[in-house]
Protein backbone atom coordinates (compact mmCIF):
# COMPACT_ATOMS: atom_id res chain seq x y z
CA UNK A 1 0.00 0.00 0.00
CA UNK A 2 1.61 3.22 -0.91
CA UNK A 3 1.78 6.67 1.43
CA UNK A 4 1.94 10.17 1.38
CA UNK A 5 4.04 12.43 0.95
CA UNK A 6 4.32 13.34 4.77
CA UNK A 7 4.55 9.47 5.14
CA UNK A 8 7.69 8.90 3.69
CA UNK A 9 10.00 11.29 5.59
CA UNK A 10 11.79 12.87 2.83
CA UNK A 11 15.49 14.08 3.08
CA UNK A 12 15.79 17.28 0.95
CA UNK A 13 18.85 15.87 -0.41
CA UNK A 14 19.60 16.91 -4.24
CA UNK A 15 19.34 14.52 -6.99
CA UNK A 16 22.43 14.09 -10.05
CA UNK A 17 20.18 15.38 -12.79
CA UNK A 18 18.52 18.20 -10.44
CA UNK A 19 18.41 21.28 -12.39
CA UNK A 20 18.23 20.36 -15.79
CA UNK A 21 16.04 21.81 -18.76
CA UNK A 22 13.63 19.21 -19.82
CA UNK A 23 12.76 21.30 -23.33
CA UNK A 24 15.98 19.72 -24.05
CA UNK A 25 14.79 16.17 -22.88
CA UNK A 26 14.58 13.90 -26.36
CA UNK A 27 11.79 12.26 -27.05
CA UNK A 28 11.84 8.99 -25.47
CA UNK A 29 11.44 6.04 -28.17
CA UNK A 30 12.09 8.23 -30.58
CA UNK A 31 14.25 7.36 -33.64
CA UNK A 32 17.42 9.24 -33.45
CA UNK A 33 20.16 10.12 -36.18
CA UNK A 34 23.52 8.09 -36.28
CA UNK A 35 26.62 9.28 -37.12
CA UNK A 36 27.62 10.25 -40.32
CA UNK A 37 29.31 7.90 -42.46
CA UNK A 38 32.93 8.58 -41.55
CA UNK A 39 36.64 6.97 -39.77
CA UNK A 40 35.73 6.32 -36.26
CA UNK A 41 37.47 4.61 -33.30
CA UNK A 42 35.32 2.62 -30.82
CA UNK A 43 35.74 1.09 -27.70
CA UNK A 44 34.26 -2.04 -26.22
CA UNK A 45 32.36 -2.10 -22.78
CA UNK A 46 34.19 -3.09 -19.87
CA UNK A 47 31.74 -5.63 -18.78
CA UNK A 48 31.03 -8.16 -22.01
CA UNK A 49 28.86 -10.88 -19.74
CA UNK A 50 25.50 -10.26 -21.36
CA UNK A 51 25.61 -8.78 -24.74
CA UNK A 52 25.03 -12.72 -26.49
CA UNK A 53 22.60 -14.32 -28.27
CA UNK A 54 22.46 -17.57 -30.75
CA UNK A 55 20.50 -17.24 -33.90
CA UNK A 56 19.98 -19.70 -36.86
CA UNK A 57 21.28 -20.14 -40.24
CA UNK A 58 21.18 -22.67 -43.33
CA UNK A 59 25.02 -23.45 -43.11
CA UNK A 60 25.87 -26.88 -41.09
CA UNK A 61 26.50 -26.33 -37.96
CA UNK A 62 23.40 -24.11 -38.28
CA UNK A 63 23.75 -22.11 -34.51
CA UNK A 64 25.68 -19.09 -34.38
CA UNK A 65 26.29 -16.23 -32.18
CA UNK A 66 25.67 -12.40 -32.37
CA UNK A 67 27.74 -9.72 -30.17
CA UNK A 68 24.66 -7.12 -29.30
CA UNK A 69 25.94 -3.63 -27.99
CA UNK A 70 22.46 -2.05 -27.49
CA UNK A 71 21.38 0.90 -25.24
CA UNK A 72 22.48 -1.01 -21.96
CA UNK A 73 25.95 -1.55 -23.64
CA UNK A 74 26.81 0.40 -26.12
CA UNK A 75 30.11 0.74 -27.85
CA UNK A 76 32.17 4.32 -26.72
CA UNK A 77 33.08 5.96 -29.89
CA UNK A 78 36.47 7.87 -28.95
CA UNK A 79 37.56 9.16 -32.03
CA UNK A 80 35.42 10.47 -35.11
CA UNK A 81 35.36 13.23 -38.26
CA UNK A 82 35.97 16.51 -36.37
CA UNK A 83 35.66 15.54 -32.85
CA UNK A 84 31.90 15.65 -33.45
CA UNK A 85 30.83 11.98 -31.83
CA UNK A 86 33.58 11.66 -29.62
CA UNK A 87 32.12 10.34 -26.25
CA UNK A 88 28.94 9.45 -27.73
CA UNK A 89 27.05 5.77 -27.34
CA UNK A 90 27.14 3.58 -30.57
CA UNK A 91 24.57 0.78 -31.40
CA UNK A 92 25.13 -1.79 -33.31
CA UNK A 93 25.84 -5.74 -33.62
CA UNK A 94 27.93 -8.44 -35.27
CA UNK A 95 28.51 -12.15 -35.47
CA UNK A 96 30.71 -15.01 -36.41
CA UNK A 97 28.26 -15.67 -39.37
CA UNK A 98 30.76 -16.48 -41.83
CA UNK A 99 30.04 -14.83 -45.46
CA UNK A 100 32.29 -15.03 -49.01
CA UNK A 101 34.29 -11.72 -48.96
CA UNK A 102 35.76 -12.62 -52.39
CA UNK A 103 39.39 -13.10 -52.71
CA UNK A 104 39.40 -13.02 -49.32
CA UNK A 105 37.18 -16.15 -48.55
CA UNK A 106 34.65 -16.66 -45.86
CA UNK A 107 35.22 -14.55 -42.65
CA UNK A 108 32.43 -12.77 -40.29
CA UNK A 109 32.66 -9.65 -39.13
CA UNK A 110 33.71 -11.21 -35.44
CA UNK A 111 36.94 -12.73 -37.04
CA UNK A 112 38.11 -8.79 -38.11
CA UNK A 113 37.07 -7.57 -35.21
CA UNK A 114 39.73 -9.52 -33.18
CA UNK A 115 41.45 -9.16 -35.22
CA UNK A 116 42.10 -5.16 -35.23
CA UNK A 117 42.02 -6.16 -31.63
CA UNK A 118 44.93 -8.08 -31.93
CA UNK A 119 43.19 -11.14 -30.34
CA UNK A 120 44.07 -14.39 -32.26
CA UNK A 121 46.16 -15.57 -34.78
CA UNK A 122 44.12 -18.56 -35.82
CA UNK A 123 39.74 -18.26 -35.95
CA UNK A 124 38.15 -19.85 -33.05
CA UNK A 125 36.53 -23.21 -33.27
CA UNK A 126 32.77 -22.58 -31.64
CA UNK A 127 30.70 -20.56 -30.44
CA UNK A 128 32.13 -20.88 -27.25
CA UNK A 129 35.37 -19.73 -28.65
CA UNK A 130 34.21 -16.80 -30.51
CA UNK A 131 32.60 -15.65 -27.11
CA UNK A 132 35.76 -16.16 -24.84
CA UNK A 133 38.08 -14.49 -27.46
CA UNK A 134 36.24 -11.14 -27.43
CA UNK A 135 35.47 -11.51 -23.45
CA UNK A 136 39.58 -11.39 -23.58
CA UNK A 137 39.20 -7.77 -25.12
CA UNK A 138 36.85 -6.09 -22.93
CA UNK A 139 37.41 -2.30 -22.61
CA UNK A 140 39.94 -2.41 -25.97
CA UNK A 141 39.46 -0.06 -28.66
CA UNK A 142 39.20 -0.55 -32.52
CA UNK A 143 38.68 1.34 -35.82
CA UNK A 144 36.59 0.70 -38.21
CA UNK A 145 34.20 2.97 -41.28
CA UNK A 146 30.64 3.48 -40.87
CA UNK A 147 28.88 3.04 -43.95
CA UNK A 148 24.92 4.32 -44.40
CA UNK A 149 22.48 1.55 -45.83
CA UNK A 150 18.76 1.24 -46.75
CA UNK A 151 16.12 -1.07 -47.38
CA UNK A 152 12.75 -1.52 -48.14
CA UNK A 153 11.68 -4.08 -46.16
CA UNK A 154 8.76 -6.09 -48.30
CA UNK A 155 7.60 -7.96 -44.71
CA UNK A 156 6.36 -4.51 -43.20
CA UNK A 157 4.03 -1.84 -44.57
CA UNK A 158 5.56 1.43 -46.77
CA UNK A 159 6.08 5.07 -44.73
CA UNK A 160 4.75 8.07 -46.98
CA UNK A 161 4.91 11.72 -46.71
CA UNK A 162 1.92 13.31 -46.46
CA UNK A 163 0.83 16.92 -47.63
CA UNK A 164 2.77 18.41 -44.64
CA UNK A 165 5.54 16.09 -44.94
CA UNK A 166 4.77 13.89 -41.73
CA UNK A 167 5.65 10.61 -42.18
CA UNK A 168 2.89 8.12 -42.19
CA UNK A 169 2.16 4.45 -42.76
CA UNK A 170 0.17 2.81 -45.62
CA UNK A 171 -1.54 -0.10 -44.43
CA UNK A 172 -2.11 -3.07 -46.78
CA UNK A 173 1.27 -1.41 -48.76
CA UNK A 174 4.80 -3.61 -48.08
CA UNK A 175 7.93 -2.65 -49.16
CA UNK A 176 9.35 -3.76 -52.57
CA UNK A 177 12.89 -5.24 -50.91
CA UNK A 178 14.90 -2.52 -52.71
CA UNK A 179 18.33 -2.13 -50.98
CA UNK A 180 20.40 0.68 -51.79
CA UNK A 181 24.46 1.28 -50.48
CA UNK A 182 26.18 4.75 -49.87
CA UNK A 183 29.28 3.07 -51.98
CA UNK A 184 26.82 2.78 -55.46
CA UNK A 185 25.44 6.43 -54.77
CA UNK A 186 26.98 9.33 -57.00
CA UNK A 187 29.26 10.64 -54.29
CA UNK A 188 28.71 8.32 -51.88
CA UNK A 189 25.52 9.76 -51.25
CA UNK A 190 26.75 13.26 -50.38
CA UNK A 191 24.65 16.55 -50.57
CA UNK A 192 25.84 19.80 -51.42
CA UNK A 193 26.62 20.51 -47.61
CA UNK A 194 28.88 17.10 -47.22
CA UNK A 195 26.72 15.37 -45.38
CA UNK A 196 24.34 11.79 -46.30
CA UNK A 197 21.13 11.84 -45.64
CA UNK A 198 19.57 9.41 -43.51
CA UNK A 199 16.27 9.06 -44.78
CA UNK A 200 15.81 8.42 -48.57
CA UNK A 201 13.23 7.60 -50.90
CA UNK A 202 12.94 4.24 -52.43
CA UNK A 203 11.92 4.42 -56.43
CA UNK A 204 8.58 2.25 -54.87
CA UNK A 205 7.82 5.77 -53.18
CA UNK A 206 8.49 4.45 -49.79
CA UNK A 207 10.47 6.13 -47.42
CA UNK A 208 13.58 4.47 -46.19
CA UNK A 209 15.85 4.97 -42.59
CA UNK A 210 19.65 4.37 -43.25
CA UNK A 211 21.21 1.25 -41.15
CA UNK A 212 24.77 2.64 -39.96
CA UNK A 213 26.96 -0.35 -40.64
CA UNK A 214 30.56 -0.69 -39.57
CA UNK A 215 32.92 -1.99 -42.29
CA UNK A 216 37.07 -1.89 -42.75
CA UNK A 217 37.92 -2.96 -39.36
CA UNK A 218 41.52 -2.04 -38.35
CA UNK A 219 43.65 -1.91 -35.10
Amino acid sequence: MGKTLQDLGLKDDLLPTAGQDLDTLPDFGAFRDPPQPGAYRFQLPDDLTAIWELFETTKTPSTRVRAIFDADHPLTIVQSPGNRYNGEPFTTRFSNDERNRGSLGMHSDMDFVLKALGGVKTKPKSNRDYIQALQQHKGKQFGADIRYSWKCDARRNIRIRDGQGTLQEVQGRAGCGAQYYQRDLPNEGRGADGQVPTQIQCNCGAVLRCFANLENFRA
